[in-house]
């Protein structure tokens, strides 16, 4: 209990107090006088230890606390990017001087069925890009 009346309180913390203050104010356990002192120190509290001293003399109801929030995962640190070649442009490059032999072939020999190997690739080229 020790180390849980060190836990830091928050803002709905001193409400849930304020609350049980008000609670004890109507059936008559504390004066307005006391329930307005109890309220300032219940505001003011800093600690779970703070809160329950508000609190030491009277009977149920206390304000409930939330159990801590379990200790985050600790942050890895990214892995270095991977660095990774310009493969479609080396692909391209191969593809456009392909073509251009096979136009080449096709020209030098006048033959018209030495184009159908480059509407393959330009057909591949189509894909790979798309």
């Amino acid at each position: 209990m020790g180390r849980d009346a060190d836990i830091r309180v928050g803002t709905t913390d001193r409400e849930r107090a304020v609350a049980a203050l008000s609670d004890h104010l109507a059936e008559g356990r504390i004066d307005i006088g006391e329930y307005e002192t109890r309220c300032a120190a219940a505001t003011a509290a800093r600690t779970r230890g703070d809160l329950r001293a508000v609190f030491a003399d009277l009977p149920a109801p206390h304000p409930r606390f939330d159990p801590p929030a379990p200790s985050p995962e600790p942050v890895r640190p990214a892995p270095p990017p991977v660095r990774r070649r310009n493969t479609s442009l080396v692909i391209g490059g191969f593809l456009v001087a392909g073509i251009g032999l096979i136009v080449a072939v096709a020209a030098v020999t006048n033959s018209w069925w030495a184009l159908a190997p480059a509407l393959v690739v330009a057909a591949v080229l189509v894909m790979v890009v798309s």
